[in-house]
């Protein structure tokens, strides 16, 4: 199982090639935590960039590390 980091979404949600290039080679759908999801929202500067977030459905599952 894959967690992935926010550093990571963003390179691919902003078109970074080699990151892009990484996620495509994963043999699963990744998982992201709840931190994730926090991080990601709080960088968008409307409640359309928080649609499109959710519209990607580039994870696995949610899950809450302890």
């Amino acid at each position: 199982m894959y967690v992935l980091d926010t550093d990571i979404l963003i390179d691919v949600l902003r078109g970074y090639q080699p990151a892009i290039t990484w996620f495509t080679t994963l043999s699963e759908l990744p998982s992201i935590s709840g931190f994730v999801v926090k991080e990601l929202i709080q960088n968008c500067q409307n409640k359309q960039e928080v649609n499109q977030i959710f519209k990607l459905k580039f994870w696995k599952t949610l899950v809450w590390l302890s």
